[in-house]
């Protein structure tokens, strides 16, 4: 998403945009971003600077840390970006919109927050039933 400063009335301009994940570069082997990412811009311009307002709406394709499924986790995202004047005449968000989405990865990715994962002794996903495993003794 580019902004023109001399696109920016008195009155401040808004700017939606959709963008395909790969002009951002975002895909990693265990965070996929396979749809569009839509944002949403509100720029006021002040005596020197720009202020953006902005609204990321994305699916993050994730897979669990417990149980190793994949999974889809909805992001939206809000933030406030400044940037200065200074002889500027084109403001390129890709670097922000990149950073702020890398920002909401989370740091260790579950499906549900009751996830069970593996048993330790057979290897089963408990969420998907019990297995006939005994407990392992606690050290």
């Amino acid at each position: 998403m580019k902004i023109y400063i001399d696109q920016i009335s008195d009155a401040g301009l808004e700017l939606t945009e959709t963008c395909q994940p790969g002009t951002l570069d975002l895909n990693r082997a265990d965070i996929k971003l396979t749809e569009p990412i839509n944002v949403s811009a509100q720029i006021t311009k002040g005596i020197n600077n720009i202020s953006v307002n902005l609204k990321i709406d994305a699916a993050l394709h994730l897979t669990c840390n417990r149980c190793l499924e994949e999974f889809v986790l909805s992001l939206s995202r809000k933030a406030t970006l400044n940037f200065p004047v200074e002889n500027k005449t084109i403001i390129d968000l890709t670097d922000n919109l990149r950073d702020e989405i890398m920002l909401s990865y989370p740091l260790q990715p579950l499906c549900r927050a009751d996830c069970l994962g593996f048993c330790p002794v057979c290897g089963k996903n408990l969420n998907e039933g019990k297995c006939n495993c005994r407990p392992l003794p606690k050290a």
